[in-house]
């Protein structure tokens, strides 16, 4: 992003902090396992802050209106997507294979645990198949402002072309007075190919059980990390090779322009998934100003670029501050938060003791892929001769309260030590590090003789001695 000095306020991530209340599973490998345990509220903020992009430079009138259409057309690129063999650890939707609502079949099953399983598997089926009316069959009549929320999630869900959905309940119905029963649905899915690792989501439903068919009174957006933006808004979506990209309405007349440098971003940032396959999308949203401070529950601050967001053990979703990302940062941006995804699928320990290890090498990627000078010099000379800076290497997120001057100056500290790895001891053995450290949490006084064969001492000097002499 040239003029513009960004980072990410990367405060890391951790594990789950609570599977000893729910049911011992890794909770971000899912495909093929039981649900598992939630995020705490703690863990939901120490993963949205692991991976915020900041722009530190003033916004250079990013506000973009355009007119609200009442239906819009499918964007440019729209149905570009289909399998292309590079997704793996999914499964497809069995739904996909029923008949759908009203098709002939055997008798109803007789319990109300049956009925709500039969529903969901129609509603399912129904939403595969482009189906609104069947989708939205089992919406009690009573239940009005459902219908709407649902047909509008029906719409976002087409656009961002869903290709697996599998409700399921957790638990058996508990039944509720006036012939009403609530259970929580848990709900795996996938947009464009039917061979991903599927995001999933719990949602609380409430269903009218009291006659012979049930009806939903209720379907709630996801307890974790919601609403999902295709729970909240009514999308517009651009789909290409390597990358889906949605925002509202308001915002669809850019999703063309990014969605080009969102897959030029993505083709770097595969080949550097060297851990596992890339994912099968990668998943964009662009918020507007009412979305950037609702989707996934979280409140972001205005001068916040974006920020990476993992669902899964290898499902991260980006999301762009449409106010601060406009397309000429798009290719910029993305570089640096693709890299995230790809370097630290399947991490599921904390990492804010290597921050300089994950935010620089989003940094090399970037540099590298833009395939000019770095950017960043001024910043980390001024960091350098204020004093603030020891000579450590090994530098923790900025603490609070750092001015932009010294956040940049860290990043470019952080970047700079690890082009000198890759100067001095060569790109491969660089990652080998970064696999030690970052991923699998080998101290560096361990992580550096295993990949450069000399002792973290003498390589942090080095760096160091690098560092000053470009400033």
């Amino acid at each position: 992003m040239e003029g513009d000095a960004w980072r990410d306020a990367d405060a890391g991530r951790s594990a789950d902090a609570d599977t000893a209340t729910f049911p011992a599973v890794p909770r971000r490998r899912e495909p093929e396992q039981a649900p598992g345990p939630r995020r705490s509220t703690t863990i939901k903020l120490a993963l949205i802050g692991a991976l915020a992009c900041v722009l530190l430079a003033p916004p250079a009138a990013l506000a973009y209106t355009t007119v609200r259409d009442e239906v819009a057309p499918p964007v440019a690129g729209q149905g570009l997507g289909g399998g292309n063999g590079r997704g793996t650890g999914g499964r497809a939707n069995p739904a996909a294979d029923r008949p759908g609502a009203g098709a002939s079949r055997g008798p109803a099953p007789a319990t109300v645990d049956g009925r709500i399983k039969l529903a969901l598997e129609d509603q399912g089926a129904a939403l595969l198949a482009g189906d609104q009316d069947a989708f939205l069959q089992v919406v009690d009549p009573s239940a009005g402002p459902l219908r709407d929320d649902l047909a509008r999630r029906f719409a976002s869900l087409r656009q961002l072309q869903v290709k697996v959905w599998q409700p399921v309940m957790e638990g058996r119905p508990k039944a509720e007075a006036g012939g009403t029963a609530t259970v929580t649905v848990l709900v795996k899915y996938c947009f464009v190919v039917t061979t991903c690792d599927p995001m999933s989501l719990e949602a609380a439903t409430r269903w009218n059980v009291s006659g012979k068919a049930v009806t939903l009174l209720e379907f709630g957006t996801a307890k974790d990390l919601g609403p999902r933006p295709w729970e909240a808004s009514e999308l517009r979506a651009a789909v290409g090779e390597r990358v889906v990209m949605s925002t509202t309405a308001k915002y669809a007349s850019r999703l063309p322009s990014m969605l080009a440098a969102a897959e030029k971003a993505a083709a770097l940032a595969d080949t550097f998934a060297r851990w596992g396959s890339p994912p099968a999308r990668y998943v964009v949203y662009l918020a507007g100003p009412d979305e950037w401070s609702s989707w996934y529950g979280i409140h972001q601050e205005s001068w916040v670029a974006g920020f990476a967001l993992p669902l899964t053990a290898s499902v991260t979703e980006i999301v762009l501050n449409a106010a601060r990302v406009d397309t000429r940062q798009t290719l910029d941006v993305l570089r640096h938060e693709f890299t995230h995804v790809v370097t630290l699928a399947g991490v599921e320990k904390a990492y804010e003791h290597t921050w300089w290890l994950v935010e620089g090498i989003a940094e090399y990627v970037r540099v590298k892929g833009s395939g000019k000078a770095f950017d960043g010099l001024g910043d980390v000379r001024a960091y350098v001769r204020s004093g603030h800076w020891k000579g450590e290497i090994d530098l923790d997120d900025p603490p609070d309260g750092s001015s932009t001057s010294d956040v940049s100056g860290r990043y470019g500290v952080a970047y700079l030590s690890l082009q000198r790895l890759a100067d001095r001891f060569g790109e491969d053995k660089l990652l080998d590090f970064f696999d030690y450290a970052a991923r699998q949490g080998l101290a560096l006084s361990d992580a550096a003789p295993k990949a450069f064969g000399l002792s973290w001492d003498d390589v942090q000097a080095d760096c160091a001695r690098y560092v000053r002499g470009r400033v």
